[in-house]
């Protein structure tokens, strides 16, 4: 998944507890080999390659295109599974250093929004060829909760796995009310944070360590759906919620929020969610109340 992945499985019997992290592990590289936009031959760049307006492809990928559209309806489309061909661009805009024409833009746009695609059965369908999927903002949170679910039925239920910066927990360890998972601040002016779970996900979001300037302008490499163009502005987000990939996708949205009056009513959408949100160096907890 392009990124340092971590599983955390305490058992009496290590042989046990080895065997499960391996099952676990293949879950991932399937998943991968499944949902990578890198990879020339997953299931996701066969659909986005094909342009045909209908297409039977795996369970999984129905499972999370579904949940991705779903999240994407609830923050008013800050979250958009669709956004590919506008990454794509973006990929071009930062190897070129320069924007592109407003007509390369508007034209690319226009494949773009989550109302372009449903799932209908056991197939994908999409309003245009143009349109393609991207779950570079949902793909790792699906794979942690796949991942953690696999060492369950591994009977491994104490157990911990971490994809880049999205996390599942399941059962906590023995003697402890959970996993202890740090929050690093974005910025000298706020503190980092100590947070314990169980049987949970968290997620965080932000565009400190990843950006490009252009004419004296810093652009995030979150690509913001409704511009087409990296975020210029972008808080760092740590979302906490129940073990469902939308945790992932959340975090994403609401780190494209203006405000915290904005991020509560998309998190008004989401009951048992909460987040800790850094703006300009302060940072506080929300959720929907």
């Amino acid at each position: 998944m392009g990124c340092a992945i971590e599983i955390t499985v305490e058992d009496a019997d290590p042989a046990k507890a080895r065997a499960a992290a391996r099952a676990a592990q293949l879950e991932l590289d399937r998943l991968d080999a499944m949902l990578s936009d890198w990879k020339q031959s997953s299931d996701l760049s066969a659909f986005n390659a094909s342009g045909t307006l209908r297409a039977a492809v795996p369970a999984e990928m129905l499972e999370v295109t579904a949940r991705a559209l779903a999240v994407a309806e609830a923050t008013d489309g800050r979250f958009d599974p669709t956004v590919a061909p506008l990454v794509a661009l973006w990929r071009t805009i930062k190897r070129a250093g320069g924007l592109p024409p407003a007509n390369s833009l508007a034209e690319t746009r226009a494949c773009v929004g989550y109302h372009l695609l449903r799932v209908e059965g056991d197939e994908l369908v999409r309003e245009a060829p143009c349109v393609r999927l991207d779950f570079g903002g949902i793909g790792k949170g699906y794979g942690a909760v796949r991942a953690l679910r696999v060492l369950a039925e591994q009977g491994c239920s104490r157990a911990l796995v971490a994809v880049a910066g999205d996390i599942a927990a399941g059962d906590p360890p023995t003697g402890r009310d959970g996993w202890t998972i740090e929050i690093a601040a974005e910025s000298g002016r706020a503190d980092a944070e100590s947070i314990v779970i169980a049987n949970a996900a968290v997620s965080t979001s932000g565009g400190a360590a990843q950006f490009v300037e252009i004419d004296g302008v810093r652009y995030a490499h979150i690509v913001d759906p409704r511009t087409g163009l990296g975020a210029t502005k972008l808080a760092q987000v740590t979302v906490v919620g129940p073990l469902d990939a939308a945790v992932d996708a959340l975090g994403t949205a609401l780190a494209l929020t203006d405000d915290d009056d904005q991020a509560r009513a998309i998190l008004r959408r989401f009951p048992g969610y909460r987040a800790k949100i850094e703006r300009d160096g302060i940072a506080r907890w929300l959720d929907g109340r």
